[in-house]
């Protein structure tokens, strides 16, 4: 990087902390840009980041702890709390889940059933009359997800049921999508496209158009994996976003594909284990 692009740096320092540990990767992703235009969009792109750390994180499942207890208006005893996970591969929604024990525990939930993986969620449904549920995941990106475990659960559904709904952030056109479809939605940490929602003509077109080119140096093919079905996150959803967790796919590819043109494991910015994205 130039004396500038540090500076620029140091500048982004005081309102993106998590960068202060990223600086190798930061050092990577800059000097991988072509041109100016193409470093002052990723550094416009950072200022807008939303980055939680682990302090923040357990600050906001305990907001997601109140509302289930007082806010979702569930007895605890008609009640499950689920993830979205249709299969036994590990998820944000089972990552939230198992940090969420102890805090509901400590606030007088101990006995609120909690189910990890949702076809099982409809079984107890079914068959334990827990008609109340509170579907809980750390992201939501387009809402197609949502919609189909929505789908799954009201075909398979034999009893009346109520299902709310909290996540920790998500975009607003997946949040519209869906948000209808439950007796009450939260989201605490509401996102707008990255690109699409910041600039206007000309410049969202250039933004565009840069953005295309940085992603250009990305691997296309990861095994099955085609960089063109995550161009400008998974469905197009511009995350600007991530926690120290798992990154969504929702997310711009250029901060966390793994791999460059000339298959080279990059050092990315923000790292996601995904299934078949790697060599």
């Amino acid at each position: 990087m130039t004396k500038e692009d540090f500076k620029n740096y140091f500048e982004l320092l005081p309102r993106q902390a998590w960068l202060a540990e990223k600086e190798e990767q930061m050092i990577s992703l800059i000097s991988s840009c072509k041109n100016k235009t193409q470093k002052k969009l990723v550094f416009e792109l950072l200022e807008d980041f939303r980055y939680v750390d682990y302090k923040l994180f357990i600050r906001y499942l305990e907001d997601i702890a109140d509302y289930i207890i007082n806010d979702s208006g569930f007895d605890i005893n008609k009640t499950q709390i689920v993830g979205m996970v249709m299969d036994s591969n590990p998820d944000s929604s089972q990552w939230i889940l198992q940090f969420l024990k102890p805090i509901l525990t400590k606030k007088g939930w101990n006995n609120v059933k909690i189910t990890t993986e949702f076809h099982r969620a409809v079984r107890k449904l079914n068959k334990d009359g827990l008609t109340n549920l509170i579907l809980i995941d750390e992201f939501i990106g387009t809402g197609q997800s949502v919609d189909g475990r929505l789908n799954y659960l009201e075909e398979k559904a034999n009893e009346d049921y109520v299902i709310n709904a909290i996540f920790l952030a998500g975009m607003e056109d997946g949040i519209s999508k869906v948000q209808n479809r439950f007796n009450d939605f939260r989201c605490l940490i509401p996102l707008k496209r990255g690109i699409t929602d910041k600039y206007k003509s000309p410049e969202k077109e250039e933004a565009i158009s840069q953005m295309l080119d940085l992603e250009s140096q990305l691997l296309p093919i990861i095994n099955k994996k085609k960089l063109t079905d995550y161009s400008f996150g998974y469905g197009k959803t511009e995350a600007l976003y991530s926690s120290y967790g798992n990154a969504p796919n929702s997310l711009f590819p250029f901060f966390w594909w793994p791999y460059d043109i000339k298959e080279t494991l990059r050092n990315s910015l923000l790292i996601r284990n995904e299934e078949g994205l790697g060599l």
